[in-house]
């Protein structure tokens, strides 16, 4: 292939690869994605891991038999008849313990049960990475939707004042107007600036707790949600829903440990059994032959270990019952903080928006016909500038609500406000 066409194909390959990843930087983010991205890089997900693989090795481990132990012996023997003679002696001793198989089940058993305590311990720490994540980008659209506000206003103060000055030029309105409409300006740049700042150090934790890098400028999918969310996510009962918390899994898994646990210590007052193979070789003899060795349970009998397991069998379901009633107190606290939101929501886009969004209509046409004064329309885009800002705000503690109380549930959860419902940049 002639060198000319190959440079020309390397230059299209090269335009095709950029032109892809542009398209792919273009692309908005949205927070499935971004959950997905937290939880590959961030390093709660390794340690994650880490519980997971301790809980295979400690269920795998209990199955495991018991080493035997190898002896060996080595001297030098006289004869008791003739001082002269020497031999050296050796000995060799294989002995295995083989357990008691009842109380060999129920260690297996507690094992298994500490295992699940450590993967609904892995659960909970992915899970709460999960909401953390959610929480940090449902904090940048909150960030970005009141920046838009403060730019939207900080617009149309600066409109007023350039229309404000037009007819102050021109002797149809006061100059105290003009100044007033000047101040007005001066506070929205104000409150621009500060709602700018607000949104980049919003999407500075979002990047952080992303822990690798993400595309510049960064636009993201999706809105904050709704009261229909909301609705969705207060369909089932909280005991149906809380048998998937990750602390109530843990907690009944402890439960069930320290049960398996008695059980192992009840039954190991019968002994483990011990045998041996051994051969000697001496100086006047070989031997060999077999041992059985057994504890006798005549004065401890594991009572100690009985009584120690079971009262720590009783504080672990104890402690269960204490959790479930705590996670049931909590759940109902944020369900009630996710109805109250989520009406609050309703009211502000059903009534007080579109109420607001009308009267700041009427009162600019009044204003550029000269039938109402500059303080009514500066009034009227004050009420509707603080009715959208309450909006974003209520729809913002909304998503908390609901954050924290698919914290508390579990990751069971099939109703998650991540659904998309358009692109906010």
């Amino acid at each position: 292939m002639p060198r000319r066409l190959r440079l020309g194909l390397f230059w299209v390959a090269t335009s095709f690869v950029a032109s892809g990843a542009a398209r792919g930087a273009d692309e908005p983010l949205r927070i499935e994605t971004y959950v997905e991205i937290v939880l590959r890089s961030h390093p709660a997900s390794q340690a994650a891991l880490a519980l997971e693989g301790s809980a295979a090795a400690e269920a795998r481990g209990a199955r495991l038999f018991p080493d035997p132990t190898l002896e060996l012996s080595l001297g030098e023997g006289r004869s008791a008849t003739d001082s002269s003679v020497r031999k050296t002696e050796t000995g060799i001793a294989l002995s295995q313990v083989i357990p008691w198989f009842p109380a060999r089940a129920a260690g297996i058993e507690a094992a298994d049960h500490a295992a699940e305590a450590r993967r609904a311990e892995a659960s909970a720490t992915r899970w709460g990475l999960v909401i953390d994540a959610r929480l940090a980008f449902f904090r940048l659209l909150e960030a970005r939707a009141l920046s838009e506000v403060a730019r939207a206003t900080e617009a149309d103060a600066r409109s007023l004042l350039d229309l404000v000055s037009r007819r102050a030029s021109l002797g149809e309105t006061r100059e105290v107007d003009r100044i007033k409409a000047r101040v007005e300006w001066l506070k929205q740049l104000r409150e621009l600036r500060s709602a700018e700042r607000e949104a980049d150090a919003a999407e500075a934790a979002l990047r952080t707790l992303a822990s690798s890098p993400l595309p510049k400028p960064l636009v993201l999918g999706g809105e904050l949600p709704g009261p229909a969310v909301a609705a969705d996510s207060l369909r089932e009962t909280d005991a149906a829903r809380l048998v998937g918390s990750p602390e109530m899994l843990r907690a009944r898994a402890e439960a069930a440990r320290a049960a398996s646990l008695l059980t192992s210590a009840r039954r190991s007052r019968l002994p483990d059994l011990g045998l041996s193979l051994f051969g000697v070789k001496e100086l006047d003899r070989d031997a060999y032959g077999a041992s059985v060795g057994v504890v006798l349970p005549l004065w401890n009998a594991r009572r100690g270990d009985i009584a120690r397991a079971g009262a720590e069998s009783q504080f672990r379901t104890a402690e269960a019952g204490r959790i479930r009633l705590a996670l049931l107190t909590a759940v109902e606290t944020r369900r009630r903080d996710v109805d109250t939101s989520a009406a609050q929501v309703a009211t502000l886009m059903s009534d007080l928006l579109p109420s607001a969004a009308e009267s700041l209509r009427l009162a600019r046409l009044l204003f550029e016909e000269g039938e109402t004064s500059l303080l009514d329309l500066l009034d009227a885009q004050r009420t509707a500038r603080e009715a959208r800002r309450e909006e974003i705000r209520a729809r913002f503690e909304l998503s908390v609500a609901l954050s924290e109380l698919q914290r508390l549930l579990g990751p069971d959860d099939a109703t998650s406000p991540t659904t998309p419902r358009g692109d906010t940049k």
